[in-house]
């Protein structure tokens, strides 16, 4: 199950490339995920912090959860809201999300996907996180 996720992430990749009409444009790094489907803790740290901002981080937590502890560099966007208040119009652009335990960011990323974005992640639950952790006022 794992190596067929790998090969779909890759194929996903060459498909974006071409989808870019060669205009030089590098396609999203191929991600590595867990067996849930999940973006593992490295991959999502070396996606923050050796991709140049290629990414997207979205907290669709409520804004009380996101201004108690977010992972550094996250925007928030509910996940209720998601649909009427997007990241961005680039539907190519590469956007990861998360929430509390996972549910909330699965929900986020079907909905992005549902509208056409075509490079979404979910970390899942920001209890998967690692690093360190900042606080909103």
């Amino acid at each position: 199950m794992k190596s067929l996720l790998i090969v779909l992430v890759m194929i996903t990749s060459v498909v974006l490339m071409f989808a870019q009409g060669g205009k030089g444009e590098k396609p999203a790094p191929a991600a590595t995920t867990t067996s849930g489907g999940l973006l593992s803790f490295e991959e999502l740290e070396r996606l923050l912090n050796e991709d140049n901002g290629d990414y997207i981080l979205v907290d669709v937590r409520t804004d009380a959860e996101y201004r108690s502890r977010a992972i550094p560099g996250a925007i928030n966007i509910p996940y209720d809201t998601i649909g009427n208040n997007t990241p961005t119009d680039d539907l190519a652009a590469g956007i990861i999300v998360y929430c509390r335990s996972g549910r909330r960011s699965g929900i986020a990323r079907k909905t992005l996907e549902e509208m056409g974005y075509t490079n979404v992640l979910d970390f899942g639950g920001i209890n998967r996180w690692q690093g360190e952790t900042v606080q909103r006022n």
